[in-house]
């Protein structure tokens, strides 16, 4: 009965607002009164921020009552007004469960850019500044603590890695962490991990130097004992193909490997290939139409992007609300859960709809 009433009530909200929710319709007006609010997410409040490294800024955020709270190795959508625009990007939470439940607390350790778009913006924050982040994300946690463990970290991608070692509170087998980074000093969260490993005989900590250490010596030391054990990987998406194509060769379950992968997850998309995978669209932009040929498999965002547009946008994973436009005739499908839109008029979002039909789209 319950996804009968929520069709029913979202249909009623299309009909009387053409927007799938009235809180997108009164937006505005809530803004006003909360300033900040965003449908859909949650206020955190900057209690501190301190360098770990050169480039590794660690926050730490008293978040909102009404936020559900994490399973340690997740990330949450961090959200901030810049200039107008709402900016979004995803980062790990590094610090322990214990200091959410005692303190309604979390940290993100955020590898700071210099010609980055949004990290920059992160230093310039001061302890009056309200944020907003998403509930927590992702499938990437400790599965089996009572199993021996291998977690293997590069650079950034120690800080959901952090998360999980620095919230167990019953060590039941032994877990070893390598950590590679590119110089002792580049090691963030690195002395509450030598912490954990000088109070808990159960876990052993070894930092691998990519200035002077080659990835085939870490490769060859984590597969010499990797027999009967779980691995957890996070770090650059090539590190973390290298490392898993090692450990599957040495005889590793690829089901006993977990990693960690931010943003979206966009599902395949089956094309009929009496279809093909393009089809023709209008893009309306200042009374101008362009026709263009829509790639089916990316998203209306890329699209537009591709063909020279420029259409606004914020966080790129449908989270903001700020690439809202009006689609005026076709179909286009959800990215994130596969649905299906109506042929007919109506607000879409261009960074996670997909073009399925034939377009005409109002920017």
């Amino acid at each position: 009965m319950k996804p009968f009433l929520t069709r029913l009530w979202r249909n009623f909200c299309l009909m009387l607002a053409n927007q799938p929710s009235l809180t997108l319709y009164f937006l505005p007006l809530l803004q006003r009164l909360w300033p900040g609010f965003l449908p859909g997410l949650y206020r955190a409040r900057l209690v501190s921020q301190q360098w770990q490294t050169s480039d590794m800024l660690l926050l730490t955020l008293k978040v909102s009552g009404r936020w559900p709270g994490f399973v340690p190795g997740q990330h949450i959508v961090l959200t901030l007004q810049h200039n107008g625009r709402y900016l979004s990007r995803p980062f790990s939470i590094c610090s322990s469960f214990n200091l959410w439940q005692s303190r309604r607390q979390i940290q993100l350790c955020c590898k700071v850019s210099n010609t980055g778009e949004f990290t920059p913006l992160l230093s310039q924050l001061n302890t009056t500044s309200v944020l907003n982040i998403s509930q927590a994300q992702g499938d990437f946690h400790w599965r089996q603590p009572a199993l021996p463990a291998v977690f293997i970290a590069a650079g950034s991608g120690i800080t959901p890695i952090a998360a999980m070692l620095l919230s167990q509170r019953h060590w039941l087998a032994p877990v070893s962490l390598y950590y590679r980074v590119r110089g002792k000093e580049n090691a963030a969260l690195l002395s509450e991990l030598e912490q954990l490993a000088a109070r808990q005989p159960l876990f052993s900590l070894q930092l691998s130097d990519s200035s002077t250490t080659p990835p085939a010596t870490l490769q060859q030391q984590v597969v010499a004992n990797a027999a009967n054990k779980q691995f957890y990987l996070c770090g650059p998406a090539a590190f973390m193909a290298q490392t898993r194509a090692a450990l599957v060769g040495s005889g590793v379950d690829a089901a006993d490997i977990q990693q960690e992968q931010f943003g979206l997850a966009m599902p395949a998309m089956t094309i009929d290939s009496a279809d093909g995978q393009v089809v023709s669209g209008h893009f309306i932009s200042a009374g101008i139409s362009k026709a263009v040929a829509l790639n089916r498999q990316q998203s209306l965002l890329q699209n537009a992007e591709q063909h020279g547009l420029s259409p606004r946008f914020g966080c790129r994973v449908g989270v903001c609300f700020q690439c809202v436009c009006d689609k005026v005739s076709g179909q286009v499908r959800d990215i994130r859960n596969g649905a299906l839109s109506g042929h007919g008029a109506e607000q879409i979002q261009l960074c996670v709809s997909q073009p399925v039909t034939e377009l005409v789209i109002k920017l």
